[in-house]
């Protein structure tokens, strides 16, 4: 009973951080909540004008005017899910300092509640990009479940990370500068705003070695490709997310004694 009634009060815990994250980040704004719909449509508006309309971007010959948006945004929404939650997490104990002295509850609980605040944002997007979608090719539900399946696993990898760049942070501040660092490189090392065949044989493989490359390729092809992500791609996110969860959840369970007195 008394190990329910803990669960109990931290999922409650944990959906109240959620929704205080979600309403304090424009707090003080004029149109508050809405710049959550207003960013990603002005987004994708961009990437349509900018790259479909005046650099006549296109993904192959055939393609229409709207492929490389319609692409683009099918994996940067998925990656600035995953740059919210890594860079968010990575401050979010020392930002709490003071609250996590006067209550006791897990500081998990604040990665949690960054991971699914920015999931509501990323789901904000996504039906914008959808809404758009629809009116430009035909989309397949199965493949919209798939590619929310895929989010799942990445969310999970977000988590895992944020976690552990999270946990560190607290006890080696040069990892939040780090890690801005890493995720810069990072981006232009996965295939987002160009295609893996445009790059040379060699950084092809290398591909393999990026932790994020299965999952955004699995999106694309899902939502832009309509075609079933690749085994080994699938086999790889399963892989990447559990392990990303371990090992911020063993540093994490080995940090978390001594974390209130650094903070």
């Amino acid at each position: 009973m008394r190990i329910q009634s803990l669960s109990r009060s931290n999922r409650f815990l944990l959906w109240n951080l959620t929704k205080r994250d979600f309403k304090l980040k424009y707090q003080g704004s004029l149109l508050g909540s809405f710049w959550n719909f207003l960013h990603p449509l002005i987004m994708i508006m961009i990437y349509t004008l900018i790259f479909s309309q005046m650099m006549k971007a296109r993904l192959g010959a055939e393609s229409g005017p709207f492929a490389y948006s319609l692409y683009l945004c099918a994996g940067i929404f998925a990656w600035n899910y995953l740059s919210e939650v890594v860079m968010r997490s990575s401050t979010t104990l020392l930002e709490n300092g003071a609250f996590l002295k006067k209550m006791s509850f897990p500081p998990a609980i604040l990665f949690g509640a960054t991971a699914l605040s920015s999931a509501i944002n990323f789901l904000i997007a996504l039906g914008i990009y959808l809404t758009f979608s629809i009116f430009i090719k035909d989309l397949h539900p199965i493949f919209i479940l798939c590619y929310l399946g895929c989010m799942v696993l990445l969310a999970g990898f977000a988590l895992g990370l944020g976690m552990f760049v999270g946990t560190l942070n607290v006890f080696l501040r040069d990892v939040q500068q780090l890690t801005n660092v890493i995720f810069s490189l990072w981006f232009w090392f996965t295939p987002l705003v160009y295609l893996s065949d445009a790059l040379p044989e060699m950084a092809r493989k290398l591909l393999i070695l990026n932790p994020l490359y299965p999952f955004i390729d699995s999106m694309h092809q899902l939502l832009y490709y309509d075609r079933w992500p690749a085994p080994l791609n699938v086999a790889l996110m399963f892989f990447w997310s559990i392990t990303s969860l371990l090992i911020g959840g063993i540093v994490y369970k080995k940090s978390v004694g001594f974390m209130r007195d650094q903070l």
